[in-house]
């Protein structure tokens, strides 16, 4: 029998390698829920009598989300078996007509984008504060929304991402407000801070420290609908979400018949078994599982931090004004600046070369490899041991270490600037739909992209389809390829190098100008 993706995870799983990835339950669900996955296949049924409706419930699944409800303090919680991109789309769907305005943040998911292309949306972006030192993005001003608010008073709502891939969290209980008082309502991509429900209120009797460091969940801080991705910080089983509503002004019968079209007719029985599995075992281990987490990031992060030159991201890296609270459940180690020294010279290393030391040498997998740093995703499955195989892992590769002369000339550039206004001569959807050509990267400015660029992980878009491709974004571009990164968008030709999609010339010169949209 031919089983390629069988056969490829097997092998995987015996390779001894750890996941500092999601999903959360770090494939250690067996000793979570050992109930559910001894035999999987037996909970694995269908709406059959008695068993309840997943887009009409009256039944178990009803009681299920009832429960999800009354944990999350939510006016409704609804499970997302496809995942927070479904979510996503439902909750843009529900409250943004076709080609209508959203205020959405320029880091946001790609499934957003996915969002503004079928709904033929304009999308006005606005920029969270860029850490040039970090080369990564900080939180959202919320001065920022204000002003866009003003300036775009027909927009149907905001759009963030808190927290972001990095950990880094805005001050969602003001750009509500703020929202708010202009009358439209605040979405939160909060599919990484699933866990920020059950951390927040940890009642730690037996703290032998000071660590009480953790932001509260969005859905509690006046967010009109809040999308988490349980997969990601909690054990859970990977494509399982939740949305949360607690909204006047959004129509909850929107949410529901969005979330039925996004959704699958077929839900997984085995997913919302894990689901609500997850939510209950989570709500009843607040002061049990959360406890010993906290005080592992505690204890780890402490010992990381006595690094000689792989440093980790703290709350303390950014300003003041670009950052309102930090996830630290996120170990995001740079090495901007570092390098190994040969006999030939000093070796720059980056967030790729790192990630690749991590993994061949001590197994160690990360979530991201990024231009100038990895991040390590932990969860409440990660143990003691787990940590401090990662902690000697990165004590080992620091000690090989050097600080480069930031100056020096081999001390190249070693991150992509994603914090990059372009103009925008099309919509989404216009740029998808024209014809398209192919041109080199040296050959592509002044075009109209007609695909996005960007690097995944994290999937940022560096371009959207229908902007202008400036000289700087195409050096951003170059940079990506010289770096190895994983760029996306892209056609590699061989020895001729990358060509980029762009939009035929009379495909985009029959468009209204641009100024009238």
């Amino acid at each position: 029998m031919e089983t390629p993706i069988l056969n490829g995870i097997t092998a995987y799983n015996t390779q001894g390698s750890y996941p500092w990835h999601m999903p959360g339950h770090k494939r250690r669900l067996n000793t979570i829920f050992p109930e559910i996955v001894n035999n999987p296949f037996s909970i694995d049924v269908t709406e059959v009598s008695g068993l309840d409706e997943f887009h009409h419930p009256t039944g178990i699944i009803k009681q299920a989300l009832d429960r999800a409800t009354q944990v999350y303090g939510s006016t409704r919680s609804y499970y997302l078996v496809n995942g927070s991109t479904c979510g996503i789309l439902a909750a843009i769907s529900s409250v943004c007509k076709p080609g209508e305005r959203l205020i959405v943040d320029r880091n946001c998911h790609k499934s957003v984008y996915h969002a503004i292309r079928l709904l033929r949306l304009k999308p006005v972006y606005i920029m969270p504060d860029w850490n040039e030192e970090l080369q990564m993005f900080g939180g959202m001003s919320v001065d920022v929304v204000k002003k866009t608010l003003k300036v775009h008073p027909d927009v149907k709502a905001v759009l963030l991402v808190s927290p972001t891939y990095e950990g880094v969290v805005s001050d969602i209980e003001k750009i509500a407000k703020v929202a708010h008082k202009a009358k439209v309502p605040l979405i939160v991509d909060a599919a990484h801070g699933a866990h920020f429900e059950f951390m927040a209120n940890v009642v730690d009797t037996l703290s032998t420290t000071n660590y009480e460091h953790v932001p509260d969940p969005a859905i509690r801080l006046g967010a009109d609908i809040v999308v988490e991705s349980l997969h990601k910080t909690l054990p859970a089983m990977t494509q399982c979400g939740i949305l949360h509503y607690k909204s006047g002004l959004v129509k909850q019968a929107k949410i529901e018949e969005y979330l039925s079209i996004y959704q699958s007719t077929s839900p997984s029985y085995v997913f919302m078994a894990t689901m609500e599995a997850c939510i209950e075992k989570m709500d009843h281990e607040r002061d049990g599982l959360f406890i010993v987490y906290k005080h592992l990031l505690a204890e780890y992060r402490k010992k990381f931090e006595g690094f000689s030159h792989i440093h980790l991201v703290s709350e303390s890296d950014f300003k003041k004004n670009s950052i309102y609270d930090y996830d630290d459940g996120k170990l995001v180690f740079s090495v901007k600046n570092c390098g190994i020294p040969k006999e030939d010279g000093v070796q720059v290393v980056n967030g790729v070369i790192l990630g690749e030391m991590l993994e061949k040498e001590y197994g160690q997998v990360m979530e991201m490899a990024a231009g100038s740093y990895v991040i390590a995703m932990t969860s409440v499955a990660d143990t003691k041991e787990a940590f401090e195989a990662l902690y000697q892992a990165l004590e080992a590769i620091d000690s090989q270490l050097t600080d480069l002369d930031v100056n020096a000339d081999n001390n190249k550039e070693d991150a992509v600037n994603y914090a990059m206004s372009l103009d925008r001569k099309m919509t989404i959807a216009e740029a998808k739909e024209s014809n398209l050509t192919e041109v080199s990267l040296k050959d592509a400015a002044g075009h109209i992209c007609g695909e996005y660029i960007y690097i995944y992980p994290p999937g940022i878009p560096l371009v959207v389809p229908g902007e202008t491709l400036s000289k700087e974004v195409l050096q951003e571009i170059e940079k990506a390829v010289a770096l190895n990164l994983n760029i996306k968008g892209l056609i590699d030709k061989g020895k001729d190098g990358y060509q980029i999609p762009v939009v035929k010339e009379k495909s985009w010169l029959s468009v209204d100008k641009f100024i009238k949209r």
